[in-house]
This record gives C-alpha cells, sequence and structure tokens, in this order.
C-alpha cells in the first residue's frame, strides 16, 4: 500500500516536471518569437522611413532643376533683352548719328535704350527715377528736330558718377516738352572717385558744350551745378520742326 502511494506520488512529480519543462520551452519559443517579430517591425520602420527619404528626395530633385531652369531662363531673357536694347543703340550711332538732325521719337528712342542698358547693372532696390512727359504722339512734337545723341552725355555721366552701393544714392532723369523747347533734367548723388577717376571726369559734358555752341547757338542753356553730394544739370533747346 504504502508502496503504491510512493509511486503514485513519483509519478505526479515527475509529470509536474514534464509539464514545467514544456512551459519553459514554450515561453522560450514565445520569446523568440517575440524578438523576432520586435526585429521585424524594425525593418520595416526603417525600410518605411527609407522609402520616405527616396520619395522626399525624388521631390527635391524636380525643384532643384525647376529652380536651375527658371535662373537659366531669367539670364537668358535679360541676356536677349540687353543685347536688344544694345543693338538700338548701335544702330542709332551707326546709322543715324551722322545726321545733321533727327526726330525727337528717334532721339528719345535710343535715350530710353540706354537707360535700360545702364538700368542692368543696378539693383533692383536702386533709387532710378526717370520721368519723361513728352507726348510723341502729338503730331506738332513728333515733327521737332534735334541733334542727335545729344542726350547722351548728361544720362551718362549720371550713371558714371553715381556709387551705386550707397543706400541713399540715387539718379534723376526728366524729359519734358514746353511748347518747342526740349528740357531734360538729370540730377545724381556723387561718388567718392580716385583722384584717377576724376580727372578723366568732365570730357563728355566739355564735348556737349561744344555741340550745343555749333548746334544751337543763342538757342540752349546748360546749367551744371555741384552741389556736393548732388549734382545737378539742366538743358534747355529750343528745337525746330
Amino acid at each position: 500500500m504504502i508502496l503504491v502511494a510512493f509511486f503514485s506520488t513519483s509519478v505526479v512529480a515527475l509529470a509536474l516536471i514534464v509539464y514545467c519543462r514544456i512551459l519553459s520551452l514554450k515561453l522560450k519559443e514565445a520569446q523568440k518569437n517575440n524578438k523576432d517579430l520586435s526585429t521585424r517591425n524594425h525593418e520595416l520602420n526603417a525600410l518605411a522611413h527609407s522609402n520616405e527619404l527616396s520619395v522626399i528626395r525624388y521631390k527635391l530633385n524636380p525643384h532643384l532643376f525647376k529652380n536651375a531652369l527658371n535662373s537659366i531662363q531669367s539670364h537668358a531673357y535679360q541676356t536677349y533683352y540687353s543685347m536688344d536694347k544694345l543693338s538700338g543703340v548701335l544702330d542709332y550711332i551707326l546709322y543715324e548719328s551722322d545726321q545733321p538732325l533727327v526726330s525727337l521719337q528717334e532721339e528719345m528712342d535710343f535715350a530710353a535704350n540706354f537707360i535700360e542698358i545702364n538700368r542692368l547693372k543696378l539693383s533692383p532696390l536702386f533709387d532710378l527715377r526717370i520721368r519723361n512727359t513728352i507726348n510723341l504722339k502729338d503730331e506738332r512734337i513728333s515733327n521737332l528736330k534735334i541733334l542727335p545723341l545729344i542726350t547722351v552725355d548728361l544720362i551718362e555721366n549720371a550713371f558714371k558718377h553715381t556709387d551705386f552701393q550707397k543706400n541713399e544714392s540715387f539718379i534723376s532723369i526728366h524729359l519734358e516738352i514746353v511748347d518747342d523747347v526740349f528740357l531734360l533734367e538729370v540730377s545724381n548723388r556723387i561718388s567718392e572717385s580716385t583722384p584717377m577717376k576724376k580727372e578723366r571726369s568732365g570730357l563728355g559734358l566739355k564735348n556737349l558744350e561744344e555741340r550745343l555752341k555749333i548746334g544751337y547757338p543763342n538757342a540752349y542753356e546748360l546749367t551744371l551745378k555741384n552741389e556736393s553730394p548732388v549734382f545737378h544739370a539742366r538743358l534747355k533747346l529750343k528745337l525746330n520742326g
């Protein structure tokens, strides 16, 4: 009887050991599966992050190309625009400037092209004031004649002697016709230049005065005022139709 009881107890104990062993193996297997799932989850997250980066990269690259294309188009347009204006200036100098007189329309077109060529070297924020009140559609005005290139020296002088880097710098150009009198007023803030540049300055204005004496004897007024730091030039011409 005692032997039977001992045998039964041993069997139960052995069964418990086997059961615990099985539970232990199941637990390890579950832990291993859980670790594998965690590893797989990290791999999937990394893959998703990599795909997301790829999508962003493919989105960025077209924008970079588009920005580069816009920049190239802008330079190409500026080059075409400046070449077109320069072509107009050269045509006028080559084919019209040897004429004794040209139409006011031709001289105004030249002045406009010359200003636009010089505008290319300015910052968009530079204070360039252009006021042209000449109505070239007015038949009486369009029939007026003027010396070719008579506007270039005063306008060029302003662009030549202005410090474009100073915030307070400016160039002001005003064109007007009152009856048959042509008026050109140009003002600019004078730049601080080297002595060599100062020695070269003023030649264009001297040539202008010589041309005025010959072309408009007793029919012009040229006033030049250096009110440092601003230079004022004012030209009045009595034109003929």
